[in-house]
């Protein structure tokens, strides 16, 4: 096997390594903003919305998961739109 196909096939693996942890870190991003919103002295959002009613909505606030949550939705974006970019200049685009 020549150096050219040994590192295409090396190049070839981690990018598909880097498409799955930036999917996975947005993926688990994505779903613990399902816990970054609600009100301080509550669970979650949709936990407590029967309790307190429509008029609770004025009291919507970051929970703590919002803190790291909104972090991997940006890293998880950045990584796939860095590895999207160098596969386009690997490949020439289309």
């Amino acid at each position: 096997m020549s150096s050219e196909q040994s590192s295409d096939r090396e190049g070839s693996l981690v990018y598909l390594v880097g498409l799955l942890s930036g999917g996975l870190i947005l993926g688990f991003g994505i779903r613990s903003l399902y816990w970054s919103f609600g009100w301080p002295n509550h669970e979650c959002l949709n936990c407590s919305l029967g309790q307190v009613g429509a008029s609770g909505l004025d009291d919507i606030a970051l929970l703590p998961a919002a803190d790291y949550s909104i972090g991997l939705v940006v890293a998880g974006i950045l990584v796939l739109v860095v590895l999207n970019a160098g596969a386009w200049r690997r490949t020439g685009g289309y």
